[in-house]
């Protein structure tokens, strides 16, 4: 992982030498309905934390991933994305690369104002059965889960609003195991609190109010009782931008939550990530 890490940091340094800003802002934690130009490549390399307890569980979760998009046209783009994990669970721990996602995103409709826009988009990915999921914890879910799902945003100069639905359909894993349909709604505001010059350091700030509902596992055909059930989290985001280079970052609290039976809940989740594109 140390190779990685060096391997990252180096192509981040060369892509400083690149004029081509990074052209628009989004959410964190929740899609945006932005698609990266014709022809163009986008590289994104984040670290995700997530700790979660309750119901005699204690759970904490690392993982880092690689993302790649690329433009086929100006409004339609594909991406892969590949994560390795490090998972603790009751003194259980396990690592070693997940479950690799597919994915598109199809801009289809869009309206340009003077210093603004509108825009919306319909998304597709597909996670395939990768991971490990003979380990304790899993690294990977077994099952081959299919996502989709509508987002739409406007962005200007100061103020940025974005709102999505998406779906996630899951497929059986290993032992008989589906796990439960998710449904997630996000909202989503921001500002640039300082309006800098084209090519200047940018700053934007948001805030994102995301609800996750989970329908209950199936073993076998069996329901099981302490599955399912929603989550519904708020989440500050920062964005730090330098021409074609992005750091942003921001942390999902807990703040209500109606789950089924006896589980553990979500305490909070952490997301940082460093994106460029050329």
């Amino acid at each position: 992982m140390r190779n990685f890490f060096l391997a990252a940091a180096l192509t981040v340094t060369m892509a400083i030498g690149i004029n081509t800003p990074l052209l628009a802002h989004g959410p964190l934690f929740s899609p945006a309905p932005e698609t990266i130009f014709k022809d163009g490549t986008q590289l994104t390399f984040g670290f995700d934390t997530e700790k979660a307890s309750g119901a005699g569980v204690k759970q904490r979760d690392y993982k880092t991933t690689i993302e790649a998009n690329y433009g086929l046209t100006a409004d339609w783009e594909i991406g892969i994305e590949a994560p390795y994990s490090w998972k603790q669970q009751n003194g259980a721990k396990a690592n070693g690369f997940g479950d690799i996602s597919l994915d598109t995103k199809y801009q289809f409709w869009g309206r340009n104002l003077p210093s603004a826009q509108y825009k919306a988009s319909a998304l597709l990915k597909v996670k395939l059965p990768t991971g490990k999921d003979s380990t304790t914890p899993r690294l990977g879910s077994g099952s081959t889960d299919v996502t989709a799902g509508l987002v739409t945003g406007y962005e200007s100069r100061r103020w940025y609003w974005f709102a999505s639905g998406v779906y996630k359909a899951n497929g059986e894993g290993a032992g008989n195991l589906t796990k439960g349909d998710q449904q997630s709604l996000n909202l989503v505001g921001g500002v640039r609190p300082v309006l800098t010059n084209y090519k200047e350091p940018d700053t934007v700030l948001m805030l994102e109010l995301n609800w996750e509902n989970s329908r209950r596992d199936d073993l076998a055909g069996v329901s099981l009782a302490n599955t399912g059930g929603w989550e519904l989290f708020v989440s500050p985001v920062i964005w730090w931008t330098y021409r074609q280079i992005a750091v942003r970052g921001g942390v999902q609290i807990a703040i209500a939550n109606d789950l089924n039976g006896n589980q553990p809940t979500t305490d909070y989740r952490g997301r940082t990530e460093l994106v460029y594109h050329f």
